[in-house]
């Protein structure tokens, strides 16, 4: 595999600035080969969506963002890009997959003039991008995860590179998540049949620096250095439109997972280069998209290494065996959905513990002024045995119906009422049985109980977790960015944690900043965030400012390896609250998932 920058002028290239990027776009506009793009007003109209189109020119870069169910992420992504170079010259384009939720409004909220396209139901990423290139008419494309934030220079520096190397169909960055990490993912090789083995094996682990073992993730290779390679990740992927119309776009067969490796192949086959880019950076929060189900995505991630390894058999595994491929594609998945059906049936085995604890003192009880009538002590054992089994079942699948168990419909509320659901289903279902006709009561009591106690362990073991932490684990030096009302409270909150110490202040803006703020030091301005977190040595950073802050935040991570520090940002719509409409407690939003 090649390694260095293409022979298209001096390798030890630096990056451009913005007016020379667009100069290059106009000198190279007129010889470009592609076929025609499609203006953004001949598609505005597309049958069966919801369609808002802001009427803007023809732009530069069409950014395609696929939302489902993140809005927060998303508003986020789109701050962020707000703050890039070009981004004037680019249009942005939402394709939300049936969220069902208020994604709309609090994405358009400070985004008015994006283009938004409401779907009926989920197509999955791929299709939905698809959806998305329909409407766009920029010279490249950028498919951008709603979980990401991008640098200031994320699209100057790939509109650069496209430019300069006319060989090159799809570029994608140094992609970071949340501790400054690398992400191996953002560089990749095909996974053929040996070099999956290696990866699952572990080898490709114990032999990183390895060309024959690390091939995977091409972890031999310089992250510092532009490399050309299979393919990169999907959360930033920057590609010529007429490419990408000429490879036929992606194969929408691909519900989710594995859309960008096909893709990647596909433009190879047309004879255009893949190409990493570690001249810009971005920070990916890997997998808020799909973790509101997150089994459904082991699934589904299985399942397109089966649909990958079937489509390209000829070209990368014709070497090994169909059936040994398919053997190991089965094995990971097994053991790793089996790992993930082991942690989530944890909440299922607590309660099962909970219900037939409750059920037995409960039975306990009635029968203790008499022992020789318990039941458990009789010739009714064995029905007492069905009893337990009767109502535990009334309880788990009446939680496992009402999406109790699902961490985004869970709230104490609904969890009460699928346990009252789950009682009267119990006790109606004994009510007639003579049997039992002693101890309906007892039954009763247990269920209404159970309903409570199931509720009860929810709510109180979090909080027994995080008192836990907070006497064995202090949250340490804290710094706070922003100087508003909702800093102000946010200040007084960490007050109240008596394990948190707050060091200073980061005054939001750059220029000049006063000495304090709230009695707490203002440490220096936002442009001096990566020198400030790198002097203080910060557990947590909380954010409470709409003010450019995330490409300051980059690049302190790309340069230093902060694996203990949380940061946690507040919504816009807080920050645009007045303070007297503020909660006492600000709810914070966590980047260090």
């Amino acid at each position: 595999m090649a390694q260095g920058v293409p022979h298209c002028g001096n390798t030890d290239r630096v990056h451009r600035s913005p007016a020379r990027v667009i100069q290059n776009v106009n000198q190279h506009r007129a010889r470009s080969t592609g076929p025609a793009l499609e203006t953004a007003a001949s598609l505005t109209a597309v049958k069966g969506r919801e369609v808002t189109d802001p009427g803007t020119a023809a732009p530069l870069v069409s950014v395609v963002i696929v939302n489902y169910k993140v809005p927060d992420f998303a508003a986020q992504a789109l701050q962020s890009l707000r703050e890039a170079d070009l981004y004037h010259r680019s249009e942005i384009i939402v394709v939300d997959n049936a969220s069902l939720d208020n994604s709309r409004e609090i994405i358009t909220r400070d985004n008015p003039g994006i283009r938004w396209i409401g779907l009926k139901s989920n197509i999955g990423f791929g299709k939905a991008c698809n959806v998305g290139v329909q409407n766009a008419s920029g010279r490249y494309l950028l498919f951008l995860n709603p979980d990401t934030v991008v640098s200031k220079n994320a699209l100057s520096a790939c509109v650069d590179f496209m430019e300069s190397h006319p060989d090159v169909g799809i570029a994608g960055p140094k992609i970071l998540d949340p501790t400054g990490r690398l992400q191996p993912s953002c560089r990749r090789s095909f996974p053929t049949p040996f070099i999956a083995f290696c990866h699952f094996s572990g080898l490709s682990r114990l032999f990183a620096k390895s060309p024959v073992f690390g091939k995977y993730n091409l972890t031999y290779l310089d992250p510092e250095r532009e490399n050309e390679v299979d393919a990169v990740s999907g959360s930033f992927m920057f590609v010529r439109t007429s490419v990408f119309r000429e490879a036929g776009g992606f194969d929408e067969s691909f519900f989710m997972y594995g859309e960008d490796l096909d893709l990647c192949a596909r433009v190879r086959e047309k004879g255009y280069k893949v190409w990493y880019l570690p001249s810009t950076q971005i920070v990916h929060f890997k997998g808020q998209s799909s973790s509101k189900r997150a089994l459904g995505s082991r699934f589904a991630f299985y399942n397109a290494m089966l649909m990958f390894s079937r489509k390209y058999w000829h070209t990368y595994g014709s070497f090994f065996p169909r059936w040994l491929v398919l053997i190991g594609i089965f094995l990971q998945a097994g053991v790793n959905i089996g790992a993930s059906l082991l942690q989530s049936l944890t909440a299922s085995f607590i309660d099962l513990l909970i219900v037939n604890t409750v059920l037995w003192v409960s039975i306990a009880i009635r029968f203790s002024s008499v022992p020789t009538t318990n039941p458990y002590q009789t010739g009714q054992i064995f029905a007492m045995i069905g009893m337990h089994a009767l109502m535990s079942l009334s309880f788990l699948l009446t939680y496992a119906v009402q999406g109790v168990y699902s961490r985004g419909r869970y709230s104490p509320l609904h969890a009460l009422a699928s346990g009252l659901v789950a009682s009267t289903v119990f006790v109606a279902s004994i009510y007639f049985t003579k049997a039992m006709a002693f101890s309906r009561i007892a039954f009763a009591l247990a269920a209404v109980v159970s309903s409570f106690a199931l509720v009860a362990w929810r709510e109180v073991l979090p909080r027994l977790q995080t008192r836990f932490k907070r006497l064995v684990f202090a949250t340490g030096p804290v710094i706070v960015v922003g100087a508003n009302d909702v800093a102000r409270l946010l200040i007084r909150n960490t007050e109240e944690d008596k394990s948190a110490r707050i060091v200073g202040i980061v005054w939001p803006r750059t220029g000049d900043f006063p000495g304090e703020f709230e009695g707490y030091p203002v440490l220096g301005s936002i442009d001096k965030l990566k020198s400030i977190l790198q002097a203080h040595r910060i557990e947590l950073l909380l954010v409470a400012t709409t003010s450019a802050w995330y490409s300051y935040f980059i690049e302190a991570l790309g340069s230093l390896r902060l694996k203990h520090l949380t940061v946690k940002w507040v919504r816009r719509d807080l920050l645009a609250r007045k303070a007297e409409h503020l909660p006492e407690v600000i709810p914070l939003q966590d980047f260090t998932v």
